[in-house]
């Protein structure tokens, strides 16, 4: 039941995007319709590849962002729904659906060095009837760093969000924490590097990174 916080923040392949102009602050996020970002997951015990997603900006208005994310063949469609903010609300796919309510609080605008901000989020899965995550992150930009990944290397804002969760479900209750790395890079409008950490009972639980293979702006 634990790997629910997991299970939920996988696809946050698809990161947020932001606007270029001034490297020491971000006003807004820069979205746009047909934004395609390709990202490796790769699993941050071994090393090693787990799949490739293709991650689309499919609407932006009002309402939020609606982006759509499938394997690399084009396979395991899921619908993700996002503030206009870009942060994490919801995943539907044809097998279950994911929520973040009010929603995951990775980002906070204008960003700048120094920056923090906090947030509370409730976590469920409907392939996990019963088990509810509720989480307490503290998020800050750290700083710009030069970060290397297969799309290449960019300038990149460094966000840190960390805090704890409690837990529980049909098994009992149950807490941990979390730790939340992000670079992003205003010249492909999202976050080029996602790395995601949570702890049990004080051991390393999950460990995950996402990584830029590839960019392909929309209009």
């Amino acid at each position: 039941m634990r790997k629910l916080i997991a299970l939920l923040l996988c696809l946050f392949a698809a990161a947020p995007a932001f606007a270029q102009g001034d490297a020491r602050r971000i006003e807004s996020p820069g979205v746009r319709v047909g934004d395609t970002w390709m990202f490796n997951k790769i699993d941050g015990w071994k090393g090693s590849l787990e799949e490739v997603s293709v991650n689309v900006v499919k609407r932006s208005d009002a309402g939020g962002i609606v982006m759509e994310s499938s394997s690399l063949d084009g396979s395991s469609v899921a619908k993700i729904l996002r503030t206009t903010a870009f942060n994490l609300v919801r995943i539907e796919a044809p097998a279950f659906t994911q929520k973040a309510e009010p929603f995951y609080p990775n980002y906070s605008f204008p960003l700048y060095v120094g920056k923090t901000w906090s947030g509370k989020v409730t976590l469920s899965n409907t392939k996990q009837p019963g088990v509810e995550v509720t989480a307490y992150l503290q998020g800050r930009a750290v700083g710009w760093e030069m970060v290397t990944v297969p799309a290449g290397n960019y300038l990149a804002l460094k966000l840190r969000m960390e805090g704890r969760y409690d837990a529980r479900g049909p098994g009992g209750f149950w807490d941990g924490t979390i730790e939340d790395t992000l670079w992003y890079a205003p010249e492909v409008r999202n976050a080029v590097r996602y790395e995601y950490i949570d702890n049990f009972d004080g051991k390393r639980y999950n460990h995950e990174v996402h990584e830029l293979v590839r960019f392909w702006p929309g209009r």
